[in-house]
């Protein structure tokens, strides 16, 4: 974690007044924190950072419970006392512990998300079936065209590996990326230390429960969340941190499989319930092609909604 940015981070304890967080590090390189708590003084609340990775979840057992796999590498990696013992101590509050998140390292939605983000091989059989004219990462320049007016510093939900993220940084003073992924959120640093970008950082967070102060964004992403998430309370939490005119732009194929009782969007839906929260729609709706790789013979091929809105108030 870069260390400038605990001054724009804040404590997730809902019993707790957003209270801004101190930094405690014990293992640093350079201007980063590798191993280290964020803490609020006000609840005493202690946010663990693994491996450089800001991990500021409200339930940090519960979240380690459902990456066993990962939670264990954690221990065994973790070169400071303070950090070990610390997930020791929560580790023995883990009840029914599961396999890993199927967003973690070596699950199949992981690798897919990496072939993804990095853009698939010339050869490649559905892209030459298609002349090419389909490029994978097609739908992240998006965010970087002229065509849209971005400024300011901005939030990118559900940013993955961070091939949106780095879009926006092209036009953003400053971003932040946001994901539940561990695995996700600790690839994204590595590509952005290996492009030495300075304007981003990349935090382990839930969406609904953001750890940032009010009215802090100009502009607001969020590219295939919308079934994964209860719509409402999104929306509620994005609306305590951007700005008054900030820009939301959602990008969603509405694709509602494991929905658990969910509301279902289409385009119409999800326009009408933003003009609702506050927004106007600036564009209609849209047809733009993406491709996730599972594997050598199957692909997801979705058409997502590029939705643009500015908040009225």
């Amino acid at each position: 974690m870069i260390e400038k940015i605990v001054t724009d981070l804040y404590c997730v304890n809902k019993s707790c007044k957003k209270i801004r967080l101190s930094l405690e590090s014990f293992l640093e390189l350079k201007d980063e924190c590798i191993e280290g708590f964020l803490s609020c003084e006000n609840c005493t609340s202690k946010y663990p950072i693994i491996q450089g990775v800001p991990v500021l979840m409200e339930n940090f057992h519960e979240y380690a419970r459902q990456r066993i796999l990962s939670f264990g590498k954690w221990i065994v990696n973790s070169k400071s006392p303070q950090l070990k013992a610390f997930l020791r101590s929560e580790g023995v509050k883990i009840g029914n512990p599961t396999y890993n998140d199927r967003y973690e390292e070596n699950s199949i939605l992981y690798k897919s998300y990496l072939k993804d983000h990095y853009g698939y091989p010339s050869n490649d059989k559905l892209l030459s079936l298609l002349n090419k004219e389909i490029k994978p990462d097609h739908i992240y320049k998006m965010l970087a065209s002229n065509s849209l007016n971005l400024n300011g510093i901005g939030l990118d939900i559900g940013c993955s590996i961070g091939s949106s993220t780095f879009e926006l940084s092209k036009k953003l003073s400053y971003v932040f990326g946001i994901d539940l992924s561990f695995s996700f959120i600790l690839e994204a640093r590595k590509r952005m230390q290996n492009r030495k970008s300075r304007n981003m950082e990349f935090i382990v967070a839930d969406a609904t429960n953001l750890p940032f102060r009010s009215k802090f964004f100009q502009i607001v992403v969020a590219l295939n969340v919308i079934d994964r998430m209860d719509f409402n309370k999104l929306i509620l939490s994005i609306n305590s941190c951007i700005k008054k005119y900030g820009k939301l732009i959602l990008v969603d194929p509405y694709h509602f499989v494991d929905n658990n009782g969910k509301e279902e969007f289409d385009s119409v839906k999800i326009r009408n319930k933003l003009e609702k929260f506050g927004y106007k729609i600036k564009n209609k709706e849209s047809y733009i092609p993406w491709i996730i790789k599972m594997n050598e013979r199957s692909y997801l091929f979705y058409f997502v909604d590029f939705l643009e809105a500015d908040k009225n108030y």
